[in-house]
């Protein structure tokens, strides 16, 4: 035993000889890894790209549309397991019409919305999409505000009087917010989004989706500023959030299978919606919708699934499970008749089986 601890006393002559050699193989280690993290990198310090650093200002008034699409580039074109996409906090960053356009060489690209992005006016538009910011064909892809980010869609200047009241033009001229497309393994959380021009969110033939802990808002008698749009998507999950628009807090369209809509706070506007389907005669579906737990407060409808007149296809498995309304008008609502302005014929209609409500 004597013996034993001799040899494994960390005082002895021998082993500070071999703690040293072993403190100087890790310092060279060390410093080979943070070269190794450099390079991986293509430039930004850790895999970060801070917008800052390709020229945006962030004073609220400067257009930062540039410094945007360049410090894009340089992160998706970064290797490494992932790069991360700044936009720091306390800044208000103008951005007008923005795609970011995959694929990207690293497996996740994460987007950090510490700060606001802004939307510019309306008039200031040179081009008019219909979004306002696109991340396209972007796998592996994190936007996350850390509770303190916020997209400002200026929405406000989009919104006419003639639009208040019914005129579809002027709501088919205005962007989505931000739209997700052709996108898989996506997260979007922890940011708020506000005025968007027409919907805040959409999800448009992406797969594997989570969207969790926003807050969405805009006027109650804003125009088709539906709070989270998903269409033709799978795998889609909305969780844990606030909203409350001009228009259908939720919406799932044509094409999607697989969405779980859970822990939602609805209010107002016109609750969470299967459809619209079967525009001007169309085959649509929609399968497998999870609706659960949601408190709907002063809204127009609750549980809605809505169909046109003369539409095809089907709705089927479909549940509402725990739903809260307080003030609602139409609180659980099935309208196979919504109608178009044009004379559609009424033959046949969207089937709809395997419907639940439970609690």
């Amino acid at each position: 035993h004597n013996n034993s601890s001799r040899v494994n006393d960390p005082t002895g002559p021998t082993s500070m000889g071999i703690i040293g050699i072993l403190r100087i193989a890790i310092l060279l280690l060390v410093g080979l890894a943070w070269c190794g993290v450099l390079v991986a990198g293509g430039g930004g310090v850790d895999g970060v790209f801070n917008v800052e650093d390709y020229g945006a200002l962030g004073d609220g008034t400067t257009d930062d549309t540039k410094a945007f699409v360049d410090a894009w580039a340089a992160a998706c074109g970064a290797t490494g397991s992932s790069a991360t996409l700044l936009m720091p906090a306390a800044k208000s960053f103008l951005v007008g019409l923005t795609r970011f356009s995959g694929p990207c060489a690293s497996t996740r690209i994460i987007v950090q919305v510490l700060g606001t992005i802004t939307a510019p006016a309306a008039s200031a538009w040179s081009e008019k999409k219909n979004y306002w910011l696109l991340f396209y064909q972007v796998d592996g892809l994190t936007v996350t505000g850390n509770n303190t980010g916020l997209l400002d869609g200026s929405g406000e200047t989009w919104w006419s009087d003639k639009c208040k009241h019914g005129d579809d033009d002027c709501v088919t001229k205005a962007p989505t917010a931000l739209l997700v497309m052709n996108c898989t393994d996506v997260e979007l959380s922890q940011f708020s989004s506000k005025d968007s021009p027409q919907m805040h969110i959409g999800l448009s033939m992406s797969g594997k989706v989570n969207v969790t802990q926003l807050t969405i808002t805009a006027p109650e008698d804003s125009p088709n500023t539906d709070g989270v749009h998903v269409d033709r998507s799978e795998d889609v999950h909305i969780t844990g959030s606030t909203i409350g628009t001009g228009d259908d807090c939720i919406s799932i369209g044509p094409g999607s299978r697989f969405v779980t809509v859970d822990g939602i706070v609805c209010g107002p506007g016109h609750g969470v919606s299967v459809g619209s389907l079967g525009r001007n005669g169309a085959n649509e579906s929609v399968e497998y919708i999870d609706v659960r737990n949601v408190q709907f407060i002063n809204t127009t409808n609750g549980a809605r699934i809505k169909t046109w007149k003369g539409g095809r296809g089907y709705a089927k498995s479909i549940s509402f499970t725990n739903i809260n309304f307080t003030n609602v008008d139409h609180p659980v609502i099935i309208n196979q008749f919504y109608e178009d302005r044009q004379d559609v014929s009424n033959t046949g209609a969207v089937a709809l089986s395997n419907i639940t409500y439970t609690n």
